[in-house]
């Protein structure tokens, strides 16, 4: 039998060999914080052993950037430094591969943060890395984003468990996710992509003009949680599970994944939804949200807690309008956990969610290799910023609308349809 670290280090090099799948002579880029450094040595070896050019780590400490947040003079909070995306021009252009870890030291440590600050400290960095995060989003670079817990994190998922058995818990949770204990060979993650392109396919082999999510369990004012219609462009591409470069290379850009996604029209959303877990903008908690949309555009909101990160966040150029349409069938072995992750890796992969601000050109047919212009001309939403929001229930049901108008149903009380699923 396995132990605990043979798998830890086994998820290591999944997220090598298959998450990036990193090629010999290429370099390649971690992104973590210092609470994570355990875990990234172990990355940093399964990359040196898969023939990795260099290996580099972006650290980050949460506790400094609080620091700067209460007593930097406010006018200094704009600064950036150039070193900083003449870096990225250079990895760029000698074609880096990029693993961000996710799994925060202290996952509470912003909740009292000025918002309006947070906000402008993280649109800043990403206006000025924008050719870095653009290269990413139409998959120029291949990149990986995956998960340890640390002892916070693992005190907020499993509250009654003592801090040991609260940190192996969620490891096995995370390891399960990402179908690490299922066999030694790694086929489990290999088959569980399959089974994800297979609703990839579905939806790309028919002209799907707009998607109808409707779930009628009501919500606090008696209306159906969710009626919303979203169209989406006239080159519509569902992803899922993995994806090539440009120049071929097939990678996994989030492990786990559950989902199949696809680029939504910016002009084209009408009517309401629900949240139905927790979102994290700017790093900090909003529950029980709601939102109406007018002609793609998000005209009314509001929330039980965190209105004011809304209005932050809704402020920024972009934002009201969607980036990404993504489904999750409620089979899905996260959502049947029973667990709430506090963390969007993990709870975007247990339900169906929209993300509000930037589009995804890969969610566009050919769209990695078009020019702005044309991404622009398809509706293609731009935004400094994207935040996924869960809408899923096991009540919820979506229907695919086609260019002819007929309608095909694609789930129904959260489960795909069996013609989606090949049955």
């Amino acid at each position: 039998m396995q132990t605990l670290q043979n798998q830890i280090a086994r998820y290591a090099e999944l997220i090598v060999t298959q998450g990036v799948n990193l090629q010999p002579g290429r370099s390649l880029v971690i992104k973590a914080e210092v609470g994570n450094r355990a875990f990234v040595r172990e990355l940093m070896a399964a990359a040196y052993r898969a023939g990795a050019k260099f290996v580099e780590v972006d650290w980050s400490d949460p506790l400094l950037l609080k620091e700067r947040l209460t007593h930097s003079r406010p006018e200094y909070l704009d600064y950036l430094p150039d070193a900083l995306v003449s870096q990225a021009a250079e990895r760029i252009r000698e074609g880096w591969s990029n693993i961000s870890v996710v799994g925060k030291e202290y996952p509470n440590l912003l909740e009292d943060a000025d918002a309006e600050k947070v906000r402008l400290v993280q649109t800043v960095y990403l206006g000025k890395l924008e050719a870095w995060r653009a290269a990413l989003m139409r998959n120029q670079l291949a990149w990986c984003v995956c998960a340890v817990p640390t002892p916070a994190w693992a005190r907020q998922v499993f509250p009654q468990m003592d801090d040991e058995d609260a940190l192996t818990a969620l490891w096995q949770a995370i390891l399960s996710a990402a179908h690490v204990s299922a066999d030694e060979s790694g086929a489990g993650w290999q088959n569980h992509i399959r089974q994800l392109e297979q609703v990839a396919g579905f939806l790309n082999s028919r002209p799907v003009d707009s998607l109808h999510f409707y779930d009628p369990t009501p919500g606090p004012d008696g209306k159906a949680s969710t009626d919303l219609t979203i169209g989406l462009t006239a080159r519509p591409y569902w992803v899922s599970g993995a994806s090539p470069t440009m120049d071929g290379l097939v990678f996994s850009p989030n492990i786990p994944t559950e989902e199949a996604f696809v680029t939504p029209h910016r002009g084209r959303a009408e009517g309401w939804t629900r949240s139905s877990k927790p979102f994290f903008p700017f790093d900090q908690e909003v529950t029980g949200a709601w939102f109406r949309f007018a002609e793609g555009q998000v005209v009314e909101y509001g929330a039980e807690k965190g209105q004011p990160l809304l209005d932050q966040f809704f402020g920024v150029e972009g934002s009201r309008r969607l980036g990404e349409v993504a489904l999750v069938d409620t089979e899905s072995p996260i959502f049947q956990s029973g667990l709430l992750f506090y963390n969007t890796l993990f709870d975007e992969n247990a339900a169906i969610h929209l993300a509000f601000g930037r589009g995804y050109p890969i969610g566009i047919r050919d769209g990695g290799t078009m020019k702005p212009d044309g991404l622009d001309a398809l509706g293609l939403n731009l935004s400094a910023l994207h935040l996924d929001t869960m809408i899923g229930t096991e009540t919820m049901n979506v229907t695919a609308t086609y260019a002819d108008g007929s309608q095909t149903p694609i789930m129904r009380d959260g489960r795909y349809t069996q013609e989606v699923q090949g049955m």
